[in-house]
């Protein structure tokens, strides 16, 4: 290690000593405090587990935060194949969606980018200091238990330090973290009208009344190719889109002890995939010939244990990712060009809960240290230490309940080459406070509120790499601003909720990143300031009778999101790139016994393509209206066979989410899943 690196890492090192050495501090004081004689306390685990009668419920309108669980059942009754397209139902989510069996997909929230949402899989925080942000494309929905996302705060209290500190959070939990009560296999195959194929399985065994082991396995390959339509001023042009080959393999594995004060979880996956990247649509050309190889190898390891008022949870990683691009008739000296990169995370860390104040109130603190490092045969070769550390209290009474944290972020960036080392250094305090409340003591009516500050940094991506990178790009940090309503009654039969939040995002220096001639090179920029102002509506009717079952849900979102950067710029006062100032989704469910008729529509309004906002960026609207039937036939007392017919985007319109990248019209999907316990 050189000494420019050396004095990066101890720099690092010292901060996280200190910020240890301050939380302890205050740790010790609390106990001290707010000790209680009360030996019953016990801090337990909480489980979110899918519920049958849930068909299409997915907000927590009681929660302090903006809080959306999407379980088993949701998915199936949804039709939607992985995370990403699942979370397109969430009010003020947007989805990038660049088609294709391998299309990549990214979210971002009210305006926040991908690289303001992090990704959790049974309690691991998945980094990526390449690109920033995960594609939920290869996260199937398969072996899914339920998908949980919130704005402001994670609200799982076994999340690691690291979740604390983005604006938004997904958190992934899978069959394969919870103990099942006896042997089961379920066997999973999908196919469509797009040549596009699924198959996996899932092997549950319990070992003992404590531990448990479990394995999937999953596969999708096809050809992905689809017909799609054009337009040349007046002329209509029928064109397909090509090269969108694809094969990948997942295989995933896990080991769980349960014991009497706690549990541990020992998992691994690896995933193979090749692909063809289909380019941007240019007219009377769409021919493109990049391809694109991953091999990702990740270990996890997570504990946690029960003291009398104590709890703790301790987590440890390595994640391994290869990746090579190709491209045959890239225009260069050698006519092609073929990168090969190699990201290696490995980190660990530890959490403390304790109730306080007679079971009112907890605290929690803990920390993570990340070591992550990129290879390639590129010139840059960068290194990154983080540190994240979190203080968190909670406090709540009958009616009203309080929640604050800070969390503090040490990173060290070191990138060489044959010639020099660059160093960065980041030092980030990011707080975050909120409060809800119910005003009427008989009253189902929730308030809440909250305020977080967050803070992004630019990718290795982003900032060295040649086609890619802006060395000039300055580290993102967002003021995030909300406060809400809802109401809930229960009747004998029916059930009714509705809820709206107003939000206000101040973003500074907000890093864009804009799609060029395929899906593996981007332009990257800085907007300097930008304002967002809107609002979520969100509200569902259930009614069940018998047998029967009717559940209608919808939502809207309004996002107003200008460049204040320049008052004498030509993008002043302009909605900024592929933002939509409406976007709704509804849905209606009729369900008896074991079959269910559901659709889902969503709405996305104009967009623009690029910071002018004027008729050659405009991108029109879109609405993708799907409809499937499910029915579930049970054989005997240990077999159950679930059916899922779907016709996915009926209207046949060849949409962009993205410019030039035109998704597939109609088509139908057929899903057989075999269950045997």
């Amino acid at each position: 290690m050189s000494q420019k690196q050396a004095v990066c890492f101890e720099l690092a090192f010292s901060v996280r000593v200190k910020v240890l050495c301050i939380f302890v501090f205050l740790w010790l004081i609390s106990i001290n405090v707010f000790s209680q004689t009360d030996t019953t306390r016990t801090i337990h685990p909480i489980l979110i587990t899918s519920e049958k009668d849930s068909v299409s419920k997915i907000s927590v309108i009681t929660s302090p935060v903006p809080h959306f669980v999407l379980n088993a059942e949701v998915l199936k009754n949804l039709a939607v194949r992985d995370v990403g397209s699942a979370l397109r139902f969430v009010p003020g989510v947007q989805l990038k969606d660049y088609g294709g069996i391998g299309g990549i997909k990214t979210v971002s929230f009210r305006s926040l980018g991908a690289n303001h949402t992090g990704v959790m899989v049974d309690g691991i925080k998945l980094p990526n200091v390449q690109t920033g942000s995960i594609n939920l494309n290869p996260v199937e929905s398969f072996g899914v238990a339920n998908i949980v996302f919130t704005s402001g705060q994670v609200e799982d209290i076994n999340a690691p330090a690291s979740a604390f500190l983005t604006g938004n959070f997904i958190a992934v939990n899978s069959f394969l973290a919870v103990r099942p009560e006896k042997f089961s296999v379920k066997l999973y195959s999908c196919a469509n009208s797009l040549s596009i194929f699924e198959e996996g399985f899932l092997i549950r065994i319990p070992a003992g009344k404590k531990v448990f082991f479990a394995l999937q396995g999953f596969t999708r390959f096809g050809e992905g190719d689809y017909k799609f339509v054009s337009y040349n001023q007046n002329e209509k042009i029928e064109l397909r889109r090509e090269n969108s080959q694809l094969a990948s393999f997942k295989l995933q594995g896990s080991a769980g002890l349960n014991f009497k004060n706690g549990k541990s979880l020992v998992r691994f996956s690896y995933y193979n995939n090749e692909q063809e990247l289909p380019g941007a649509m240019i007219l009377y050309n769409p021919y493109n010939d990049q391809k694109l190889w991953n091999e990702d190898l990740n270990f996890g390891l997570t504990h946690e244990h029960h003291f009398k008022n104590l709890k703790v949870n301790l987590h440890a990683f390595y994640q391994s990712a290869r990746l090579r691009y190709y491209d045959s008739d890239f225009l260069n000296l050698q006519g092609y060009i073929d990168n090969n990169y190699h990201q290696q995370n490995l980190g660990s860390g530890i959490m403390l809960r304790r109730v306080i104040l007679k079971n009112r109130g907890a605290i929690q603190t803990g920390s993570d240290l990340i070591y992550s490092g990129l290879k390639s045969n590129a010139e840059s070769v960068p290194t990154r230490l983080e540190s994240n550390s979190v203080f968190a209290f909670k406090y709540g009474l009958k009616r009203i309940k309080f929640e604050s944290n800070i969390t503090l972020q040490a990173v060290a960036d070191v990138v060489s080459d044959s010639d020099t080392i660059i160093s960065r250094n980041f030092l980030e305090a990011s707080p975050f406070i909120s409060l809800s409340w119910r005003p009427f003591e008989n009253s189902p009516l929730h308030m809440r509120s909250f305020y977080k500050r967050t803070f992004a940094l630019p990718t290795f991506n982003d900032l060295y790499y040649n086609l890619i990178g802006n060395t000039n790009l300055k580290p993102e940090r967002a003021h995030l601003f909300n406060a809400g309503v809802s109401y809930n009654f229960k009747h004998k039969n029916w059930y009714t909720e509705f809820s709206a939040d107003g939000f206000y995002n101040l973003i500074e220096d907000k890093i864009i990143a804009i799609p060029t001639k395929d899906l593996f090179n981007w332009s990257m920029q800085n907007i300097g300031k930008v304002n967002v102002i809107g609002y979520d509506l969100g509200a569902l009717y259930h009614y069940s009778k018998g047998d029967w079952k009717c559940t209608v849900n919808g939502s809207y979102s309004y996002n107003l999101s200008l460049d204040v950067t320049d008052p004498e710029g030509t993008t002043y006062q302009k909605q900024i790139p592929y933002t939509p100032f409406h976007a709704a989704n509804g849905g209606l469910i009729f369900a008896r016994k074991n079959t269910v008729l559901s659709t889902n529509f969503i709405y996305t309004g104009f967009r623009y393509s690029l910071n002018e906002n004027n008729w050659a960026n405009y991108l029109e609207p879109f609405t993708d209206w799907s409809i499937s039937i499910s029915q579930s036939i049970k054989t005997g007392k240990h077999l159950e066979f679930d059916l899922t017919l779907a016709a996915l985007n009926i209207l046949n319109k060849n949409y962009q989410v993205i410019r030039s990248f035109p998704m597939p019209g109609r088509y139908y999907q057929l899903t057989v899943n075999l269950n045997l316990k």
